[in-house]
């Protein structure tokens, strides 16, 4: 039902309320909307106090209605007009549903958390990866593997377990420049040889930088044993230009290298001038490879008392002690640990491998015999087997050599690289 009203301006309203007979509601105060009817009648309950209204309203003003009390009249729902009115901001933040956790008008949704706790540091081989095991390497595990195409696939016997845990020690990471002698003080034994066939060994299975050095002061013959057109360039003529040499491809015009990555650095033909050079001579060299290499090996003459020689022990990180399998080559090799142990040098006692060269499948000798011996006095022995090019003494690479051989020299440099943090 509409409620007729009528407006004569502020201060002097007149309301004219008709009420029902069967509802108890009271009249809106008359206005332009009511007259036209719009809005539903609220209830007392739904009436703010006086200064909710003053709020709400905007520019209405309370003092405006009768002295009738404000609790009796239903206000109607607010116009466009009225809402332009008010404050833009408020009106926002009362329009906006709380479910959207909106704070002060920010439309903006709060950032959400991860979605997972997962990194990719969960992304491992053993997360991932299925069981695989590594195929046979050699012997007839491997024919069968390679028969069935892979269908059939036996264990690794206890070869190529022991070949796998030799390779992993032979690629010790070496956290400073480390020197290797090479010592022997009776000649034939192969120790230029051992120096270049461990060398080769080394530098086949690691990727840094290695060097064999010529050390011989009685015109060594190891820039003989690789491959020809090589540099003609000495140690000495590395000394007349010690200083000017400031990086890696400087040092380069002084070096051969093998096949394999082995770099060689020879000594000279002429015996004086390579037995003028003592320890301090020596010792620069040396510090001029610390600063390129990460291995250098050193093959020493068998005068243990020259001055190249102490020179190059000082500086020695590790011995590798030459013996061939005699009685006379195993006595003298234990009187160098001998003079070493009395020399201050036990500590390099401890760790030397011990390299038993050239053995033959017939001998009077009992090899065993001096192998323990060594054994207990060094850190280790190695067994090299004869081999046809070794004994030839000429150049010689790794793919020469017997399985057989080249699997010793492997060990050798397993043995080796194991004391590599010692």
């Amino acid at each position: 039902m509409n409620h007729p009203t009528t407006d004569e301006g502020p201060g002097d309203r007149t309301d004219a309320v008709t009420r029902d007979d069967d509802l108890d509601v009271t009249a809106t105060p008359a206005d332009a909307d009511t007259a036209a009817g719009h809005g539903p009648a609220t209830t007392d309950s739904d009436v703010a106090p006086d200064d909710d209204i003053d709020d709400d309203l905007g520019d209405v003003d309370v003092d405006d209605f009768d002295d009738a009390d404000v609790s009796e009249w239903d206000l109607r729902p607010l116009g466009p007009e009225d809402l332009a009115a008010m404050d833009p901001s408020a009106l926002e933040a009362d329009l906006i549903d709380d479910d959207f956790g909106v704070v002060d008008g920010d439309l903006t949704a709060p950032p959400e958390g991860p979605a997972s706790s997962r990194t990719a540091d969960d992304l491992t081989s053993d997360a991932v990866l299925r069981a695989y095991s590594r195929p046979p390497q050699s012997g007839w595990r491997r024919l069968i593997h390679r028969v069935t195409g892979g269908a059939v696939s036996p264990n690794q016997s206890r070869s190529d377990r022991e070949r796998a845990e030799q390779l992993r020690a032979i690629r010790t990471l070496v956290t400073h420049p480390r020197r290797i002698t090479v010592l022997s003080r009776k000649g034939g034994v192969g120790k230029t040889t051992t120096t270049l066939m461990l060398g080769q060994t080394l530098a086949s299975e690691r990727g840094d930088r290695i060097i064999a050095v010529d050390g011989n002061p009685d015109a060594g013959n190891l820039g003989y044993r690789i491959e020809a057109g090589a540099a003609e360039a000495s140690v000495t003529d590395l000394l007349n230009e010690l200083t000017d040499i400031h990086r890696y491809a400087d040092m380069r015009r002084f070096t051969t290298q093998t096949a394999v990555g082995l770099e060689v650095l020879r000594s000279d033909d002429d015996p004086q001038i390579s037995t003028a050079l003592g320890d301090q001579e020596y010792g620069a060299i040396m510090s001029l490879l610390d600063r390129f290499y990460n291995l250098i090996l050193i093959d020493t003459g068998t005068g243990i008392l020259d001055s190249a020689v102490q020179g190059i022990l000082d500086g020695t990180d590790q011995i590798v002690l030459v013996v061939s399998p005699s009685l006379d080559a195993a006595r003298a090799a234990s009187q160098t640990l001998d003079w070493l142990t009395e020399h201050g040098f036990v500590e390099l006692v401890e760790n030397a491998v011990t390299v038993i060269n050239q053995i033959r499948r017939s001998t009077l000798v009992d090899v065993a015999r001096i192998e323990d011996h060594f054994w207990d006095r060094c850190g280790a022995t190695v067994r090299i087997p004869w081999d046809t090019f070794l004994e030839a003494g000429a150049e010689t690479e790794l793919d020469d050599l017997r399985p057989a051989t080249r699997e010793a020299y492997r060990h050798l440099a397993a043995a080796v690289a194991r004391r590599f943090d010692t």
